[in-house]
């Protein structure tokens, strides 16, 4: 039931998502079908024409020369016929049945659509993935209308879409890291406990170790390259997977032709001019852009801490890091949160803030706060400003510039007291 609940809002997202691609799909079929069937029966009229045209021009100047009316040149017969051949090119399309549809050219019912549902559906995908479409376009005033405002509300719902599954897939990761990171420390101090031990207590012992660097930036020179080749790994992988894939529906299409297909489409390059017949290549090449997209967020999402890291180096190359717009007190508390999360070895949380000010409160020596109040330094007088003793954890504590010093060179078997 737990599970249930937890996927519950994303199912509908994605839902809403496909939903909303097969609404704007079939709203675009009723927009564009009958002004694109009307230009495509204008074409082949044209077409018709030309074709008749040269039909009767070549019968013409046949029968003149066998008659000897008029003798024509080569110069002349190619100047005529060339002139046919290239308005026939610039009017034929070879992605439709020419010759099916010109036996009836000013019939519509015998037209082929191009805005057929895959098309369609396609077309909005790229709209909403910011990429191109070479196969349709929309033409009419009210189709392109109806895109503008479709991709208003669409794209920020295509990448919402995309970020959810993006970081669910991080996350998923992250705590697979996690846990196996848990699994091989532990294994390790089964089987190497006490030299492990040892290099332990040298490193709480040495005062280089337990300087922190709140921007993770120390200590990670060796696992950073790693990562970010592993995401550009993953993204290459998926786009094999995909051109496997694709390569079963496009016979025609190399490997390479496919992986370039696919990792134009989740980088949002475009689709080119395909034209997709099969409803079920049509869902495949739909979820994969889906699932793409959230590839490539989960790995940007997870490498910008490696990149981070390296822009800090980068930006304070030469340097001392700094605390911009802190105050005193406010580097204090951040340094000693730097140290107390290099003593625990991971995440400081308030629990940990807490147990820590408890333990500080507690084991700090009784004060009679209410008698300190009443009491006045030697030099006032009673007519003078009444300067009043306050005890207060807090000034004290991050006052005390020997409180880091201590942290650090606590073990860790030893109680954190200060």
């Amino acid at each position: 039931m737990l599970l249930i609940k937890i996927l519950f809002p994303h199912v509908v997202l994605v839902t809403v998502l496909v939903g909303y691609l097969c609404l704007g799909a079939w709203i675009l079929m009723l927009l564009e079908t009958s002004t694109e069937l009307m230009a495509r029966s204008r074409k082949l009229i044209h077409l018709s024409n030309v074709m008749t045209n040269f039909t009767s021009d070549s019968w013409r100047i046949l029968n003149d020369a066998q008659l000897g009316i008029h003798l024509v040149d080569r110069s002349e017969w190619d100047t005529v016929f060339r002139e046919y051949m290239v308005t026939v090119a610039e009017t034929v399309d070879d992605r439709r049945p020419i010759r099916k549809e010109l036996r009836k050219p000013d019939d519509i019912d015998n037209m082929h659509n191009k805005w057929t549902f895959p098309t369609a559906l396609l077309y909005v995908l790229t709209v909403l993935t910011t990429c191109g479409y070479g196969e349709v376009s929309v033409d009419t005033d009210f189709g392109k209308i109806f895109a503008v405002a479709f991709a208003l509300i669409g794209i920020p719902l295509m990448f919402i879409t995309a970020a959810d599954i993006g970081k669910f897939l991080s996350e998923t990761l992250l705590r697979f890291v996690s846990n196996w990171n848990k699994i091989s420390h532990k294994m390790k101090q089964i089987l190497f406990r006490k030299r492990y031990t040892r290099r332990k207590s040298l490193q709480s012992t040495s005062g280089h170790s337990d300087v922190i660097d709140i921007f993770g930036v120390e200590g990670s020179d060796g696992k950073l390259w790693f990562p970010i080749g592993a995401y550009v790994s993953c993204i290459c992988l998926y786009c094999s997977m995909g051109s496997a894939m694709f390569i079963n529906w496009e016979r025609s299409w190399s490997f390479l032709h496919a992986f370039h297909f696919g990792f134009n489409l989740i980088v949002t390059v475009g689709l080119g001019d395909i034209v997709v017949v099969d409803y079920i290549f049509l869902s495949l090449i739909v979820a994969f852009v889906i699932v793409g997209l959230s590839v490539v967020t989960m790995c940007i999402d997870l490498a910008s801490t490696h990149l981070k890291a390296y822009f800090t180096r980068f930006h304070y190359f030469g340097r001392a890091k700094k605390f911009l717009g802190m105050s005193d007190e406010l580097k204090e508390i951040v340094v000693l949160l730097r140290a107390m999360r290099r003593k625990k070895g991971g995440k400081v949380t308030w629990n940990d803030v807490r147990a820590f000010l408890d333990s500080e409160l507690r084991d700090r020596p009784f004060e009679p706060h209410e008698l300190l109040m009443k009491l006045r330094f030697i030099d006032e007088t009673s007519s003078g400003m009444s300067t009043i003793r306050h005890n207060s954890f807090q000034s004290d504590f991050f006052r005390d510039t020997e409180y880091l010093r201590r942290i650090t060179a606590l073990r860790p078997e030893q109680p954190a007291y200060l």
